[in-house]
């Protein structure tokens, strides 16, 4: 399975000491110098920066500590994961061949997932929603920038199990942890991000199924896989989904046990969700994944732990 620890920024002060100095060897001299010029950027400049990557030309905030630092210090974000996914499932016959067919990407922040598909040559056509206006600006600006226009759908919404006016809270310092707070989650649950005292917006949101509906079908009719990373809110995201989720096109998604809960969903009823829509899931173990019924996704949430966050792909 591929940890994402440094998304949610939860490492204790040693681990993430010796994280960040595992990371900053690896990076190369290239990446030093990057690395403490953006150190330098996130604390004298508040205006963005345009920047060539492994993925396509994104402009990125120096505000953005984790997937805009990524971008910067590595000009990468999640490109392996992605390659060796798409791989692995063209090798069991689940997507088209490569540069064909069309990702839906729920969360899809600035872009950086779906247009890294399309910039790679990964899949032809992407449909990317993104709620929060300041990240769908960029996903716009940065669709255009890479001469990707009339292969993008951009749809400003949050997927949900029903059309509605919903609270969303912004992480002041990752963009990609911006969430769909829902009323319903326990007064007991732990705040480990401060999420009560974040800044909340009002956007509208409405089901993944309903969404599609209104999309041309040049872009619907072959679409080949969905990622889904929404900070905890999935369920809710796959209840609005059902029509396009069975019929068995795979999802690549993320499980955060902490984030779940925080959305007003038990492990239980996650897991009742996803048992009645997919047959097996798949994690990556010592560089290949390995495949699962459904019937033990349970342990896996006991696998990750409380406040652990692993990819998986649903099948």
């Amino acid at each position: 399975m591929k940890n994402r620890s440094s998304k949610h920024e939860r490492k204790n002060t040693f681990v993430k000491f010796v994280w960040l100095i595992t990371k900053f060897l690896k990076l190369g001299p290239t990446g030093w110098l990057r690395f403490f010029w953006w150190e330098i950027s996130k604390r004298f400049r508040s205006s963005a920066l345009t920047i060539s990557t492994k993925q396509g030309v994104f402009t990125i905030l120096p505000t953005d500590e984790v997937i805009s630092r990524s971008l910067y210090c590595r000009r990468e974000y999640e490109l392996d994961f992605t390659s060796t996914a798409m791989a692995f499932l063209r090798s069991i016959r689940k997507c088209p061949p490569k540069g064909e067919g069309t990702i839906v990407d729920v969360g899809a922040n600035n872009g950086v997932i779906s247009i890294g598909m399309i910039y790679t040559g990964e899949l032809e056509k992407a449909i990317a929603i993104e709620p929060e206006p300041g990240n769908f600006s960029l996903l716009e600006q940065n669709v255009n920038q890479n001469g990707f226009k009339d292969r993008f759908i951009c749809l400003p919404y949050a997927a949900s199990n029903r059309k509605d006016d919903v609270l969303v809270e912004l992480s002041p310092n990752n963009f990609g942890d911006h969430r769909v707070r829902v009323d319903s989650h326990p007064s007991n649950s732990p705040d480990l991000f401060k999420e009560s005292e974040r800044q909340v917006i009002i956007v509208q949101s409405d089901q993944l199924d309903k969404l599609l509906a209104d999309v041309p079908e040049k872009f619907t009719r072959d679409i080949a896989v969905i990622w889904v990373d929404v900070q905890g809110y999935e369920g809710h995201v796959f209840m609005g989904a059902k029509k396009l989720l069975l019929k068995g096109i795979p999802v690549i998604t993320e499980i955060w046990p902490y984030a779940i809960r925080k959305a007003g969903m038990t492990q239980e009823q996650y897991c009742l969700i996803a048992k009645s829509i997919w047959k097996n899931y798949w994690v990556m173990q010592n560089g290949e994944f390995i495949q699962y019924p459904m019937d033990n996704l349970e342990a896996l949430f006991g696998k990750i732990g409380y406040n652990e966050d692993f990819n998986v792909i649903y099948t």
